[in-house]
């Protein structure tokens, strides 16, 4: 024997509740995985909540489970996210977990397994949001806790959102993503939000997401496209020589870049809940961005605040060079530049 350890092809084993094997997004995910091995299931949480699960390694041979959220889809966004002044602001539970693999996602401090559950009922999330529009304009976060269009290749989720939004104008729908999509719909409710990184973090630490060249082509051509662009510099990480490196990071970024195109900018640091930070630095054992001595405040691990604004500040300075600052939204504080 080699000694060396094979995994299985990520949704080499698809997990379906009964109640859900029916359904049109049900069908059309496992017509796109014809070779996965299909395992019907009364509950995904007999899957997704077993006990003394192996994150580390099952990201690197995921299962994908397939079922009905009957518990809460529409959450009220959270005060660690920039509300860019809405007073509504929400975010929609369509998906459990996230198929790319960033060292700092929040999201390995919150469940046990890499294995990604996806809501299919998502009729039930379009009724919801009728409702709740009935007590006025909202809007709403889809890729929140995820990014939908990692998972565009076996379930085009982002273009059901997109047609909602097209019938119910009080809906704005914010898609956010560190992909390169492959299509893009000009929408006056619709806004694209891209994460944008120095490639060096990038590389280091956002595992499976597209290069900053890719990410900055989709900004192009979704720009091209009539699109409302969000740029997110958030969140910034401090690595070893940060300055050269975002410095480095802003001349490619003000460079490849209509200025004149973009709807507005998110800038901020890297901040985490408290309680998620030890499972999260067993996730990634010894990495530069987990290991950084953080600070406890009001119950988030942060960057101490001097810091933390050096980041900010170093990146403010560039922007008003390309876009007024009305447009530019910060995490200091909650605070706001501008008043749009």
């Amino acid at each position: 024997m080699s000694g060396k350890c094979s995994y299985n092809p990520t949704f080499s084993h698809v997990y379906v509740e009964e109640q859900v094997k029916e359904l049109p997004l049900t069908k059309e995910v496992l017509s796109n995985l014809p070779s996965s091995k299909i395992i019907y299931i009364k509950h995904y949480k007999d899957i997704f909540n077993r006990k003394k699960q192996d994150y580390r390694a099952q990201s690197k041979s995921r299962s994908l489970i397939l079922a009905a959220n009957k518990g809460n889809l529409i959450f009220k966004g959270s005060d660690m996210c920039q509300d860019h002044g809405n007073s509504r602001f929400f975010y929609a539970a369509g998906v459990m977990n996230c198929l790319f693999d960033c060292d700092y996602c929040f999201l390995k401090g919150m469940y046990n397994t890499a294995d990604i559950v996806l809501f299919v009922n998502l009729e039930d999330y379009f009724d919801k949001v009728k409702r709740m529009l009935s007590d006025g304009p909202m809007f709403l976060s889809v890729s929140y806790d995820t990014d939908l269009y990692a998972l565009q290749g076996i379930a085009d989720i982002p273009s059901r959102w997109i047609d909602l939004a097209k019938v119910n104008l009080d809906l704005t729908i914010e898609l956010r993503t560190k992909a390169h999509p492959k299509t893009f719909v000009p929408l006056g409710n619709v806004i694209y939000s891209f994460t944008l990184s120095p490639q060096k973090v990038i590389s280091s630490f956002e595992r499976g997401t597209s290069s900053l060249r890719g990410r900055l082509d989709a900004v192009k051509e979704a720009t091209d496209a009539g699109c409302k662009v969000r740029l997110c510099f958030d969140p910034l990480i401090r690595v070893r020589d940060w300055e050269s490196c975002y410095n480095e990071f802003m001349d490619t970024v003000i460079y490849g870049v209509c200025w004149d195109k973009v709807y507005d900018i998110s800038v901020g640091t890297f901040r985490i809940s408290a309680e998620y930070i030890k499972k999260l630095r067993r996730c990634c054992p010894m990495s530069e961005v987990t290991e950084y001595p953080f600070v406890n405040s009001e119950g988030y691990s942060k960057y101490p605040d001097e810091i933390a604004s050096s980041m900010r500040s170093f990146i403010l300075k560039r922007l008003p060079e390309v876009i007024d600052e009305g447009k530019i939204f910060c995490d200091s504080d909650g605070s706001v530049f501008g008043d749009r």
